[in-house]
């Protein structure tokens, strides 16, 4: 574990030869959240280096992931360009101060571009929304999933897939989103029975190839980059196997307060089936993939108990899963059921069109 910023940008260092970097290459700290992340800028060149957690990847999940974007990017994709080191590794291994050592990768860093949004502003539904820019969303998501379908696989993935099991499973990937009422908040019921309802769903809706890959499975607005309306999609740290349309879900998720989420998810659903065609079934399966999507964050968020963005979810993100969470129940559970008893009628949901 680093132990601050310093000591993060010692390793980041010393990383750095491993890359050929230049003497007087310039670092300087970018954000930090699962892994630190720093940009390289040298004379004619600028990158962007990923300093990740010590035991969160291991070596062969990491590797499997910047295959990926390399793959993708020679299919064509907006993705950055992966940098190998001297010796012709995707990463190298760099030990801290004390000895831990951590896995260190470079990637192009994409010149003028800024981030598509927020979560933050997106969830406070004050920021302005064109939904031609989610249009365009919706084409880049469908043309990384055509991509990467048609991709040549020599062997299982190695990490962890958002599927039926991995979200709401006896063991999901971030964990149970149970956890997230240990001070009592209203909605722990809801949630418990939305959470094994959902389980029988996604096992229902199965995993064929039209419908289930590799998928990026973090399309927040902070990992798009727009540069003169090119969009670049970033970040594939949290990549894996899982359902197509959990990526469109995740890229509306933040947006659902939002007064036009209506028109955003119009636009985005609009922008993938002009590459790639949804069906009723997958349609159907929407608003049970947003409350998915939002039953992750809930298990990231109890894990994290005083982090300011997990203060954020439980604060301010739990309520609106909570009721995603009474509807989806509302809506599965025959209305004369001992189930449907035990919960209040569903609220109005901020959107209920799709």
């Amino acid at each position: 574990m680093i132990a601050d910023l310093d000591a993060a940008e010692r390793v980041a260092a010393r990383a750095l030869p491993h890359y050929d970097a230049d003497k007087g290459a310039v670092l300087t700290f970018v954000k930090y959240r699962e892994n630190y992340v720093f940009r390289v800028d040298q004379p004619g060149r600028t990158h962007a280096l990923r300093l990740h957690r010590s035991g969160y990847r291991t070596d062969a999940e990491l590797v499997e992931e910047l295959e990926l974007v390399a793959e993708l990017g020679k299919a064509g994709v907006a993705v950055p360009q992966v940098c190998l080191t001297a010796a012709g590794a995707s990463f190298c291994r760099v030990a801290d101060d004390d000895g831990d050592v951590h896995q260190v990768d470079m990637l192009e860093w994409v010149s003028g571009a800024v981030p598509l949004g927020d979560v933050g502003e997106a969830f406070s539904g004050e920021v302005p929304v064109d939904p031609a820019t989610f249009h365009s969303l919706g084409t880049l998501v469908a043309d990384l999933h055509t991509k990467v379908a048609s991709l040549k696989r020599g062997k299982p993935s190695v990490r962890a897939a958002w599927d039926a099991d991995g979200l709401v499973g006896d063991a999901p990937v971030w964990g149970d989103p149970r956890r997230a009422f240990h001070d009592g908040a209203p909605g722990h019921d809801a949630v418990d029975q939305a959470t094994s309802l959902l389980e029988a769903e996604l096992t229902a809706y199965g995993k064929a190839p039209d419908r289930y890959g590799p998928i990026h499975a973090d399309f927040t607005p902070e990992n798009v980059l727009v540069h003169n309306g090119h969009m670049t999609v970033i970040d594939f740290d949290d990549s894996g196997d899982g359902y197509y349309l959990f990526d469109l879900a995740t890229a509306a998720f933040f947006y659902l307060p939002h007064p036009r989420f209506d028109d955003i998810v119009s636009a985005l659903l609009a922008g993938y089936q002009s590459v790639r065609p949804l069906t009723q079934e997958d349609l159907a399966l929407w608003r049970p993939l947003l409350l998915a999507r939002g039953l992750t964050y809930l298990a990231w968020a109890a894990d994290r108990l005083g982090d300011e963005t997990s203060d954020f979810v439980l604060q301010h993100v739990r309520p609106l899963i909570v009721d995603l969470a009474t509807e989806f129940v509302a809506l599965t559970v025959p209305p004369h059921s001992p189930s449907a008893l035990s919960l209040p009628e569903a609220p109005p949901c901020p959107s209920t069109r799709i």
